[in-house]
């Protein structure tokens, strides 16, 4: 009996961490080699695994470089990317790129305060610097002082004090953020090295305050800072000359900040009522809640309408020809024949200059559009309408004389009956002119046709 055939080992991770030893594979007895089916699988799994890791390092390496090397034929590929992926890469997403960043601030110190004089630094050791302050909503303005006072020198060691609530709120009244807030903010700034709690107001008074912490210098901005206890608290460290003098950033302060809200006040309040905060949070009253929502929903219209202001165009050009079609039956004008109407007459379009009135058909075979034989119809009778109204108006506006009453009861006199036929036959001619400019319109309309 011949011996059982060993099993291959299984097979219990990826090829690639395996490691493959070619085995002689015995067939038959008469000792001749064949390849092994699974050692063959194997090993072209194995360099299948090799060749995609290479393909995918240098495509890799490629995508960093800017460019992608082919493993097989040494070609370079280049990322290309659309126009306008280009343009945001290049510009921003909406062209501001480059305009975003500010000039760093110049370092504190360069000059010395007015009227005093700044000692020359310590040698041999990092310079110890101090600023105090609220620091009420951290801002710009905040960090670039500190930027300034840790730049001041090559060796620098920034210590920023932060007032507690206690002090700030008797002193300067309410803040945003609290104590703790506005501490672990300052901490946050890249330039602070370290943060003193709960600070003195007046670090002029507090001499044991500054030979603890070593301060050699005390950064702040040259404006005089008045308080109860003088018009400048940093007087005594300015003639002690360890004042580092920093520049202010232009508009950019807390009280800045709180008056743009108090200035906008309507648009922020609308801000977060959209964004789900309730009036009671805000206290806001119901009155005042309900005329926001109204102003926000006429703006809202009126944005609507300047967005589609030419589809809107288009439907109210509609409507009005529409308009004009259905009025022309309740003209008070008799209704002519308006197949042969037309719009030529100067004396018709002489007042209507700013109207694209459409012709009749001719000989140029122009568009047909009865439009102006209604409009000139509908103008006939609103001027005969308006002569009416204007004599009405006239004869009721006229006051009574005692020689109308008179003619009205009967008790006519002789001497005023001459005058009251007078007035009938002035009254007549007036009459008969407005006939005569009627007759004349109509017969004008009955030429055009």
């Amino acid at each position: 009996m011949a011996p059982k055939r060993k099993r291959a080992p299984t097979l219990s991770g990826p090829p690639s961490t395996l490691e493959i030893t070619a085995q002689p594979s015995s067939r038959d007895a008469s000792g001749e080699d064949a390849e092994d089916p699974i050692l063959q699988e194997v090993t072209e799994a194995k360099r299948r695994g090799s060749e995609s890791r290479s393909t995918k390092r240098s495509r890799s390496n490629g995508a960093v470089n800017g460019s992608s090397e082919d493993v097989e034929g040494g070609e370079e590929e280049t990322k290309e990317f659309a126009p306008d992926v280009e343009d945001r890469l290049e510009h921003g997403e909406s062209g501001e790129k480059g305009t975003m960043k500010m000039d760093d601030p110049p370092r504190a110190g360069l000059v010395d305060p007015v009227g005093y004089h700044t000692n020359p630094p310590p040698e041999g050791r990092p310079v110890r610097v101090y600023a105090d302050g609220v620091f009420d909503l951290f801002h710009l303005g905040h960090m670039r002082q500190l930027q300034q006072a840790k730049t001041a020198f090559p060796n620098t060691y920034l210590i920023v004090g932060v007032t507690g609530d206690k002090e700030t709120h008797r002193r300067k009244g309410l803040t945003v953020l609290s104590a703790k807030e506005r501490a672990e903010s300052v901490r946050h700034c890249k330039w602070v090295d370290e943060v003193i709690e709960d600070c003195p107001w007046i670090i002029a008074d507090a001499p044991e305050f500054m030979e603890k912490h070593m301060i050699d210098y005390v950064a702040h901005d040259d404006i005089p800072y008045g308080a109860d206890e003088g018009d400048d608290i940093y007087a005594p460290i300015k003639k002690a000359g360890k004042f580092l003098v920093t520049q202010r950033t232009e508009g950019v302060s807390t009280t800045g900040i709180i008056t743009k809200i108090v200035r906008d006040y309507d648009q922020y309040i609308n801000r977060q009522l959209k964004r789900g905060t309730s009036r009671q949070e805000l206290n806001v009253s119901w009155l005042k809640k309900n005329e926001l929502d109204i102003k926000r929903a006429l703006s809202e219209v009126r944005d609507n309408i300047r967005t589609n202001w030419s589809s809107t165009g288009q439907e109210l050009g509609r409507e009005l020809k529409n308009f004009w079609q259905n009025s022309r039956p309740g003209s008070p004008a008799r209704a002519p024949s308006i197949s042969g109407a037309s719009a030529k007459s100067p004396s018709a379009l002489a007042h209507l200059p700013h109207l694209e009135i459409p012709r009749s058909p001719g000989a140029q075979g122009q568009p047909s559009n009865d439009f102006a034989a209604g409009y000139s119809l509908g103008l006939v009778g609103g001027v005969r309408a308006w002569m009416t109204r204007s004599r009405r108006s006239l004869n009721s506006s006229r006051p009574h004389s005692p020689d109308s009453e008179a003619e009205s009861s009967g008790n006519r006199s002789p001497d005023l009956e001459p005058r009251g036929r007078q007035g009938q036959r002035e009254r007549g001619h007036q009459n008969s002119e407005q006939d005569e400019v009627e007759r004349q319109l109509v017969e004008e309309m009955d030429v055009q046709r």
